[in-house]
């Protein structure tokens, strides 16, 4: 009976691990999915402050910004800018240059969270806790990854990232979705006015 007991227990666990693997699997898929559609989600992060995420297609382009800078990334270049508005100093790179956000502007990117879900997915030890909710109006599976580097992921039915809590790189990251349009501004994607330009792609 002790034996059939422990076999038991194992099967349970190896249950609970498969299932874990694919509800992190599935909420992988949904966020590289949406790398592929078109939409505009904008976050309140710690402490009050606004950031967006804007994708658009034909052609693929993704602008990032928050209060102090923004990114911009598309066939053309890659355009980071520190500061706002007619203060702004902007920086163009030729494509496919580096498109990382630091973990200090309070915002993490879809790619980023789509590297951690995938590791995760693979971690025979990662225990998750799932829940359903709804933010920002939307339904959104979220993920709670527990451990030393514990966090928690809200991904929307359209793959959107709906919530972050957790550590990046030594920096504490809390964003929440605020609002979800399924288009695009041209403005999101243009650089602020007056920015002064370094354009250092290849001539």
């Amino acid at each position: 009976m002790a034996t059939t007991t422990a076999c038991t227990g194992l099967d349970q666990a190896s249950a609970a691990g498969i299932a874990d693997e694919a509800l992190v699997s599935e909420a992988a898929d949904r966020v590289a999915a949406a790398d592929a559609l078109t939409w505009t989600t904008t976050y309140r992060l710690a402490g009050g402050a606004t950031a967006r995420v804007v994708r658009s297609q034909a052609p693929s382009r993704i602008a990032y910004s928050w209060p102090s800078g923004s990114l911009i990334s598309t066939p053309d270049a890659v355009t980071r800018c520190d500061g706002a508005d007619e203060k702004a100093v902007c920086t163009a790179t030729s494509p496919g240059a580096d498109d990382t956000i630091p973990a200090s502007t309070g915002l993490i990117t879809p790619g980023e969270i789509l590297d951690m879900l995938e590791v995760a997915a693979i971690d025979p030890g990662v225990e998750v806790v799932p829940r359903e909710t709804t933010i920002a109006g939307r339904y959104a599976s979220c993920l709670k990854f527990d451990g030393s580097t514990g966090y928690e992921v809200c991904v929307t039915v359209e793959g959107t990232v709906a919530a972050f809590t957790g550590t990046v790189d030594g920096t504490p990251v809390e964003m929440l979705l605020t609002d979800y349009r399924a288009d695009t501004e041209e403005s999101d994607f243009t650089l602020p006015p007056n920015a002064h330009l370094n354009d250092r792609r290849p001539t």
